[in-house]
């Protein structure tokens, strides 16, 4: 078992420095992109979908460097971290991160990395909450975190095998991506550019309401005032969010936060059922996903049943492509729209033949990427079960060499 600790400015290169207090603009190739809390999901990577850009000429000195880890320094996330080896692009940091920059020379970076991602570090960060409140945690403090001393070696070796699991993950995501892309060029082919009907937009095609086509309603939440209705607990009802919905990718098939049967039973939620198309419309307007297994939503997202699995392909890409500035804002919040303006967005609905040909060709990349996405499901909980495990001494992995 481990005994020791260090602190953790004790691993890094100077202390911790906040990021830049600028606002974000549209995202562009031509200017740096902006690494915002909102971006880092709870598991250490990245949300690419919604990505910023800041434009600033004091940003050059924000730049990310390989082996930096950044922290969520306020509010719900508090703690939240990512830690960058320049995979994912050039990032400038705004300014509720705070940078750490590890020292190779003192710790593996990515054994700290998976320090900061376990049950341990995270008890940590809850020990700043008071009551409801989220304790905010600045530079010093975190400067001064405890950290396990372990053999270089032993890090090493902790580091290679969780990274293993990761990589694995990442490739997955690679080529989910992949797939997607050649079902959005499929559909761009047919029904944007119309290639198999000569260029034109067939007669029989139907234009109306996309509740003309599909049984549309709305999540809900039980009252907050009343928490026990929330619940970690896997066993419980799912019950999704714009956030999950964000980093799922394509099928959606668990969430951060679920709720007792009694409160699904109680304030009447509706459990929408596999196969039925999501779309958020509040806040963040515009993000898709189809539910993997039965689950609820909160009530900023829309749920499309179709009456015929030869829709749902057909739907999801659609509702990816839809233009949702052209529906306007119907919110004091800029980016929101109602329930009523989503029922009633225009929807062109082509024939049934047109319908089950692309739902042959494309269900195949919808399976093969539903496949990949539950096996990263499993490679996640098999990462996750391992890390406080090794991190506390109770595992110990042992290099193949050494065990001969």
């Amino acid at each position: 078992m481990m005994s020791n600790v260090t602190y953790f400015s004790n691993l890094c290169v100077n202390g911790g420095s906040y990021g830049i207090a600028a606002s974000a603009v549209e995202y562009s190739p031509d200017l740096p992109t902006y690494l915002r809390i909102t971006d880092i999901n709870d598991d250490g990577t990245i949300n690419k979908d919604g990505l910023k850009s800041v434009d600033d000429p004091k940003s050059k000195k924000y730049y990310l460097s390989p082996n930096d880890i950044v922290f969520a320094r306020t509010g719900a996330s508090t703690g939240r971290n990512y830690f960058y080896d320049g995979s994912d692009g050039k990032f400038v940091y705004a300014g509720f991160l705070i940078k750490f920059s590890i020292d190779p020379a003192k710790a593996n970076p990515l054994f700290v990395k998976y320090y900061c991602q376990s049950k341990c570090y995270y008890d940590w960060v809850a020990s700043f909450n008071t009551g409801s409140t989220r304790g905010n945690i600045n530079a010093q403090t975190l400067g001064n975190m405890p950290i396990p001393v372990l053999a270089r070696d032993q890090q090493d070796l902790i580091a290679d095998t969780l990274s293993a699991l990761d990589a694995r993950i990442a490739e997955n995501k690679k080529i989910n991506h992949h797939l997607e892309q050649m079902v959005h060029a499929i559909f761009k082919s047919w029904f944007v550019d119309f290639k198999p009907f000569d260029g034109e937009q067939p007669t029989t095609w139907v234009i109306g309401k996309a509740e003309d086509f599909f049984d549309i309603a709305i999540g809900k939440t039980p009252p907050r005032k009343e928490p026990e209705w929330f619940t970690t607990n896997p066993q419980d009802v799912i019950w999704a969010s714009i956030s999950d919905m964000g980093s799922c990718g394509m099928f959606i098939s668990d969430s951060s936060e679920y709720l007792t049967a009694e409160s699904v039973e109680r304030f009447n939620i509706k459990v929408v059922p596999s196969g039925t198309v999501l779309l958020s419309f509040k806040l963040t307007v515009g993000r898709v996903a189809i539910t993997d297994g039965e689950m609820t939503t909160n009530e900023a997202i829309a749920h499309f049943k179709q009456s015929s699995n030869i829709t749902l392909e057909y739907l999801y890409c659609y509702l990816k492509a839809f233009d949702y500035q052209s529906l306007g804002n119907t919110s004091s919040i800029a980016t929101a729209v109602n329930s009523k303006t989503i029922k009633a967005m225009p929807l062109v609905m082509p024939d049934e033949k047109a319908l089950a040909d692309f739902h042959a060709a494309t269900a195949p990349l919808f399976e093969q990427v539903r496949v990949n996405l539950a096996e990263n499901a499993r490679l996640a909980a098999l990462r996750d079960a391992l890390l406080p495990r090794l991190m506390s001494g109770e595992l110990s992995v042992v290099d193949q060499g050494d065990a001969k």
